[in-house]
């Protein structure tokens, strides 16, 4: 069962940072999840929120703000809003990448196309079936996952999934079932559980049979999947 730390290791440290990223991958992670934004001047970002104002000293919207001015601004204990490419420089496991905006489709498609091993390593999400077709269009070998929120009936999991030619459902887990995930198994689907925050859910996760987690606490989940 791959782990996957929810904007790196969000529920210790400031999310989407290096300083996140690195604890996750320290505490045993197989995989972090990211979202990505584009800046006012085309520079592909790390950023869950439109605005800045939850998650650093700021306030104003990503898309009408420049990288320097994005890269002045405190994302938490000292961290910089970190960009798409040293991310992957910090981290050699896997990514779950959230596309947060339409913008961020053609710099993360031309960024997988000239490195395939980061392709190979890269699950791009979206909760919106337009963007995952739109990573299909510059990218049809990507892997694609379609994130759905409250977890509808089986059948529309996977009339949505097909529609968004995604090969992954990220579902919230307090709507999964034995039988549903290996339903979605047998129809050629990847499940993704979320979130799964301790040892009771973990367990819950472990039952279904799912394909992977998503947590804010890999320092937990990761230590009861060594002891398992």
């Amino acid at each position: 069962m791959i782990i996957t730390g929810h904007r790196g290791a969000m529920g210790s440290e400031p999310e989407n940072t290096l300083r996140s990223f690195r604890r996750a991958v320290q505490e045993g992670c197989d995989e972090i999840e990211l979202d990505l934004r584009v800046t006012a001047d085309g520079r592909l970002v790390v950023l869950h929120d439109a605005t800045v104002d939850r998650t650093t000293d700021a306030t104003g919207a990503v898309a009408d703000l420049t990288f320097d001015e994005v890269r002045a601004l405190d994302a938490g204990l000292g961290e910089q809003v970190p960009t798409w490419a040293e991310v992957v420089a910090a981290v050699d496991v896997r990514f779950q990448a959230e596309v947060k905006a339409e913008a961020a489709v053609g710099l993360l498609a031309e960024s997988l196309r000239t490195d395939p091993e980061l392709a190979r390593r890269t699950l791009v999400t979206s909760s919106h079936a337009e963007v995952l077709l739109a990573v299909r269009r510059e990218l049809p070998d990507a892997a694609t996952g379609l994130i759905l929120g409250r977890t509808p009936a089986f059948d529309e999991i996977v009339a949505r999934a097909t529609a968004a030619d995604a090969g992954t459902a990220l579902c919230g887990i307090a709507g999964l079932t034995v039988d549903g995930v290996a339903d979605l198994h047998e129809r050629g689907f990847d499940v993704t559980a979320w979130p799964v925050p301790d040892a009771q859910v973990f367990a819950r996760a472990a039952e279904l049979a799912v394909d992977g987690v998503t947590t804010d606490h890999p320092d937990r989940l990761c230590t009861l999947a060594r002891a398992s």
